[in-house]
């Protein structure tokens, strides 16, 4: 039993201290929008989570990218997405050429820029 709350202690300390390095500072990257709105470039869509999540890692997986970093995102979370969708994105930027300017087109020659939040 102790074993247990020390490792659950460790873990509780350690899910605080990544909560606290992960708020949105009052500093952002050129390009870059921390708060989720802005432009993504959608590399694929599925009705699956598991699929998105494939086409992911066969990108180079998460994070891989521009500044912003892809990733799979749920369209129903996200307003001015069409809802029922999991998309490999690329994103938020704080602009559409900002968003453009990520050379994905040679990886996934029909991905395209679309705005969200």
């Amino acid at each position: 039993m102790r074993r247990f709350f020390h490792i659950a202690t460790v873990a509780g300390f350690t899910a605080a201290m990544l909560g606290a390095s992960l708020q949105p500072g009052n500093t952002q990257t050129p390009g870059y929008d921390v708060n989720g709105c802005g432009w993504y470039v959608i590399l694929g869509c599925s009705k699956s989570r598991s699929d998105a999540k494939r086409t992911l890692n066969q990108l180079g997986g998460p994070m891989v990218g521009g500044g912003a970093g892809s990733r799979v995102i749920n369209t129903s979370d996200m307003d001015g997405f069409r809802n029922g969708f999991y998309c490999v994105a690329d994103g938020p930027y704080v602009s559409s050429d900002d968003a453009g300017s990520v050379a994905w087109v040679e990886a996934v020659p029909d991905a395209y820029v679309k705005r969200g939040c």
